[in-house]
Formats: structure tokens, sequence, C-alpha cells
């Protein structure tokens, strides 16, 4: 089959992964005022299964961080010092060698050049076609310019780059809207107009980002600014204030901010956090009113503590790895910044919970860019090493440390731990000051050998720890209505040497039309009853009935798919079980099932591999690279017969992911049935 998208021009990578956050422990008396000691470190438990998971806090920022402990303990605006100012040159020349060379080139190669501009016929091809790239592209990469000049300037502290700055945010402060197209349902007064209302300030995620970041450069560069012309940091105060300040604390109906609003309730995701961490910091470096100041982190503690509340119960990260960094992340950077901004008298980093949430990305990594994806979450991803780093060493996870270690050597010998590409100044600053430690670290990659995760159904294995050799397999069964859900209760992923075998293939780009054939269960590793798949019309289709198992020979998970299917699929029961058997070095998959009815069953699975049919009962699945060795996938010719369907690729994430070409192996019932017992292995 051919699959169709519009034309467009390619986005810049989406790469939420790539985001940087701060930890104080790091950067010495310099930064963060609440420094390595004021950080109470426990190890955080690496042991699978439910048993030993914290539970839950209830209401942590607010019950931290209350109005008595802020009117005592919150550092004055002025008087605050998360970071070294550009000016203090002995911080900024303490960052790796490499670091600073790329970011001075960085801004070398952009300073005098022409700025994008972001046409309003551009912004509206989002209500006219659907399309987002083509605005996005402009938007992004004149965030990430000003990004790029701003880490110049302070890297190397000549002025050679502040007149560009000074254009770039004298733009940013002339943009009409700091968001995106796509999130204009937040106007109350014109939700549908295509164009924003420029009487009526809102805050999506990327103009509370670019609230942030203007506040950044004012701190930052200040003074510098000001030399230039006072007029400068006088409009980003303006600004901020206008379009973040003041709507975030005087509205209540954004529907990120809180889970009910007026009696209609909802979910909470990585949006919450993610504005939340933005709004804070604008909030602690530009609002002029100190009761205001106050009150603003009260608001922004309740709206953090719903998060949680509304967060997996096992502490899993329910939108996937892709989102971890501006989820959980995010998470981090409030906790960061209040216990800063409080000179360390409140620290929700010393929580089990909150710790295990964190660990999480190193539990879903399965080797290099690869990671357990399922919904919108890409299966590759470019890890922030700082990122990662600065988080293992202010909750002393000796993993997480070392795996930040691990990749944060990579990334900044390609230049990209000095670069973001959506501009978020607020990560990749502390990643900068942070380089030549993270670098220096001991360095090991996160391959754990079992993890599991109850709520989500989600449960990773691999033949041994710290090694890609042999058989890795993943298993999720979240409910199919969950935020960046997709319908894929019980998928699951198999590599083997380290190389994809059955993948999830993640999210196409986004559009209007957001879901399209990537969110069907006939294209993850699921049955087709009658030609009928999952549904996601209630929070109740999911896989259910779960069980699961690990020891040194075997991990093994069983659960009931029939609850992820409509009534139409006329299923009674289907008990999947998955299990790896580290003794013999397979996969073993038995599909156990009734149905009201004789219909066709078909077992999808999706491959990057080359499969060829060998024999009857033997389909051979052969990985491009060149090394990697084939696997075999056997079946009872006598009840399934295979078809082989190649699927050309056109979407640009797709084929950045898979290349052009992807494979979906079909396994179906010789003959219509109401029954089966289907032993299938992968050796």
């Amino acid at each position: 089959m051919h699959l169709q998208r519009d034309e467009t021009i390619k986005m810049m990578k989406m790469n939420r992964r790539e985001m940087i956050t701060g930890a104080a422990a790091l950067l010495g008396s310099t930064n963060l005022p609440f420094a390595a000691g004021a950080v109470l470190r426990e190890a955080v438990s690496a042991e699978p299964g439910g048993a030993d998971l914290p539970g839950k806090p209830k209401n942590l920022f607010s019950s931290t961080f209350t109005a008595e402990l802020l009117a005592k303990s919150l550092i004055a605006a002025s008087d605050w010092h998360p970071y070294p100012r550009a000016s203090e040159r002995e911080a900024w020349q303490q960052v790796h060698k490499e670091v600073a060379d790329k970011a001075v080139a960085r801004a070398e190669k952009i300073n005098g050049t022409t700025w994008e501009v972001l046409p309003a016929t551009v912004f509206l091809e989002y209500k006219r076609t659907g399309n987002r790239s083509h605005f996005e592209h402009y938007f992004f990469t004149r965030r990430t310019r000003l990004l790029d000049l701003v880490l110049g300037e302070c890297v190397e502290g000549k002025g050679r780059f502040l007149d560009e700055i000074v254009n770039g945010i004298w733009l940013e402060c002339e943009e009409t809207f700091w968001g995106l197209p796509a999130h204009l349902s937040l106007q109350r007064v014109h939700p549908g107009s295509g164009l924003p209302d420029v009487q009526e300030p809102i805050v999506d995620l990327f103009a509370a980002d670019a609230g942030a970041v203007m506040s950044w450069i004012h701190y930052l560069l200040g003074d510098q600014l000001n030399q230039v012309n006072p007029m400068i940091t006088s409009r980003i105060r303006f600004e901020v204030k206008r379009r973040i300040l003041d709507p975030a604390f005087e509205r209540d109906d954004f529907l990120w901010m809180f889970k009910e609003y007026k009696n209609e309730k909802h979910h909470l995701n990585n949006w919450t956090p993610w504005i939340d961490s933005n709004w804070l910091t604008a909030n602690l470096l530009l609002e002029p009113d100190t009761n205001r100041r106050k009150a603003a982190i009260l608001k922004i503690c309740r709206s953090v503590d719903q998060y949680l509340e509304d967060y997996s119960p096992d502490a899993c990260c329910q939108e996937g790895p892709g989102y971890w960094n501006v989820s959980p992340g995010s998470y981090f950077d409030c906790c960061t910044l209040l216990t800063s901004a409080t000179g360390g008298a409140g620290n929700p980093l010393t929580n089990p919970f909150v710790r295990k949430m964190f660990r999480y990305i190193a539990d879903v990594h399965i080797n290099g860019p690869w990671f357990v994806d399922y919904g919108d979450a890409p299966p590759k991803m470019e890890e922030s090493g700082e990122f990662v780093y600065l988080i293992g060493t202010a909750i002393n996870d000796s993993t997480l440390q070392a795996y930040g270690a691990f990749n944060a050597s990579a990334a900044a010998l390609r230049g990209e731990a000095v670069t973001d590409d959506q501009g978020h100044l607020g990560r990749v600053l502390p990643c900068v000051l942070v380089s030549a430690k993270a670098i220096a670290g001991e360095k090991r990659d996160a391959l754990v050998r079992d993890s599991w995760y109850p709520d989500l159904g989600l449960m990773t294995a691999r033949i041994k720890e710290e090694t890609t050799d042999g058989f890795y397999l993943a298993m999720q069964a979240a409910p199919n209505q969950r935020p960046h859900g997709h319908n894929d209760s019980g998928s699951f992923i198999v590599f083997h040497d380290g190389n994809p075998i059955f993948v999830d293939i993640g999210p196409e780009a986004y559009t209007a039309a957001r879901y399209k054939f990537s969110v069907q269960s006939a294209y993850h590793n699921l049955p087709t009853v009658g030609g009928v798949m999952q549904n996601n019309k209630s929070p109740n289709y999911r896989a259910s009935d779960l069980h699961y198992s690990t020891d040194d020979s075997r991990a093994s998970v069983s659960m009931n798919l029939a609850t992820a299917y409509p009534e139409e699929a006329g299923i009674r029961n289907w008990t999947r079980t998955l299990a790896l058997d580290r003794s013999a070095n397979r996969i073993h998959l038995n599909e156990d099932f009734r149905l009201h009815k004789k219909v066709p069953v078909q077992l999808s699975f999706m491959t990057p591999c080359v499969p060829t049919q060998d024999s009857k009962g033997h389909v051979v699945l052969t990985p491009t690279g060149a090394s990697a060795r084939s696997v075999s996938l056997t079946y009872d010719s006598a009840l399934i017969t295979p078809t082989i369907e190649k699927i050309d690729l056109t979407d640009d994430w797709l084929v950045e992911r898979w290349g052009k070409t992807i494979y979906r192996v079909l396994l179906t019932s010789a003959d219509p049935t109401d029954s089966g017992n289907w032993v299938i292995q992968c050796a």
C-alpha cells in the first residue's frame, strides 16, 4: 500500500527529548543557590514490580511551599541568583571548551543574517488546510536563532552578538502571539478565528516558553542590553507581564491549569508542568509586585499538585518517553526553581514517588537512540545527557547520573549540547554550564534487565543487565483513551542484539487531522477480529486481567485483550501471553481466544526488517544492518496463513525513523474460526 499526505516543508525536528533543565546541585556557588548539600539524597529503588512502589503524595508543592514559608524564605527577585550572569566571566569560562567553541560558532554563523518572517497567511494554513508544520518551521527557526545568539554572547562575552540579539528580542516583542496556530482554541472570544486576538493574550506551551526565554535574557544580559538602549529591557518586562504574568494569574479557565473548571472535569498532561515551570520562571524573575509574586507561586503550586494527582499511580509517564522531558522533566524544573528561590527551605525532590518518576526514562531505554515507545511518543530520540545527568546528581541516582554522562559526551561533541531546536533557553542554559562535569563523569549506558509499571501495564525485559545481546521484550496495556494515546493496548516490541524486530512505528507528523493509519491497532502488533480493530471511545477500552512475573530464567506477562475491543468484534475472551525465555534466548507468544462466531482472525506484526517466507511455518526477518543476525518467526502452518505487506512511507516523521519502507507481516487464520490456541515463537 502507498500512504499519502500533503506536501509540506519538512518541519524542524520536534525533539522535545533534547530540552535541558537545571539542577543546582552541580554548579556550585555561582548557580542555583540551594547547592549540593541542600538536597537530601536517597537511592531510588530499581527493583521491578509494584510491591515496593512509593505512594503518590497529595498536595506536595502546596504543603511544602506554604504562604508562611514564602513569607519567610522567598528570595526577592533582585537578589535571586539562579545562574551566573553573562558578566560573571569566571563561571562561563569553565564551560567545556568544545561546547563553548560550538556555541560561538553557531552564533557567528547566523550573526547579521536575515530573520525569519511569520506571515499571517502561513499562520492561517492550520485553519484552512490543517497544516501546522510550515508556520512552526519559521517560528522555531526564529526562536532557535535567538537562543544561539544569547548562548554565544554568554560564552564569549565580547558584545559581538548584542545587536543581533536586540533584533531578535524586538521581533519577538512585535509578534502578535507567542504561541502556535493549533492552540488558538484557548481563546474565549474568537477560538476558531484562525488568527490570534491581540486583545485576548492566551498562555499556551510556547507563549509561556517565550515568556521564560525573555525573562532569562533579561536576567543574563540586562546590563548589556541597557547599554544598547534601556527601552529594550523595559519592553521585555512590559510584554512578559501583558502576555504571560497577567493572564496566567487572572484566569482560571485555561484547561492546562486545573483538573476542574466550573464543574467540568478533564485530565492534565505535560502541558501543566511545562507551562507552570515557564510561568514560574517569568514570575520569579520579572513580577514587580511582591505580594502578587507570592500569590502566583501559590497558584502554580496548586496547579502542579493537580498534575501529580492525575499522574499514573505507578509513576509511569502515560504519554511515553518522548514526553518525559516535558512532563516529569518540567516537574523537575518546578522543584529546582522553587527550592532555589526559597534558599533550600523546601525541596520536593526528596519524595520517593517523585524520584521514581525520573527513573522511568532508564527503565524504558532499549539501547542507543531506541526507547519503548507507545502512543505519540517516537521510537528513536536523542536523549539529552546533560539533563539526565543533572537529575541523577540532584536525586543521587547513580544509574541516571552515569547514563546522562554516557550521552553527554556524544551530544557535546556533535554540538547538540549547546542548542535546542525550539529555543528553550531555560533548558539549554544549565546544560551548557554543567557540560564539563557531565562529560567528565563516569559513563554507563542504561540497560535495565526488568521493569514493571502495573497501572499502565508496562513491562520491559532483556536477557541480562547491561547488555544488548539476545532478545529484548516490552509490552504495554494502557487505556487507549489516554493523553497522546493510540489504539495499542496489549501491543509489544521485540529487539534482538540491539536491532528492532517488531516495533511500534510511532506517530505521523501532527496536522489538524492528527490521527491517521499509525493510530490504528491493525498497524500495531495486535489482532484484528472479523475486520474489527480496537476502540478508544471510553477509558474502559484497554487490556485487562494482567499477570506479570520475572526471575533469572523468564519474564512473562499475560492479559485479556477482549476488553480493548468493541462489542462488534465478538470476542468472548482473548488471553495473550508474552514471555522472554532467558535460558533459551527466545520469545514465546500464545494467543488463546474464544469468539461468539466464526470470523477471519488476523495478527499484525510491524517490522523494519525485510521479511521472507522461508518455508511452511517460518517467516525470516532480516535486519538492515550488515552484521545483524536474522530472526525466525514460527507458527502452525495448518492453522495460519502468512502474508507479507510492504508499506511505502511518505510522512516526514515516519521516513525519518524508518526510511521509505516498513513491512507488516500478517498471520491470518486459514479459515474463519471461533476459537484458537496459537503458539508463536521468535528465535
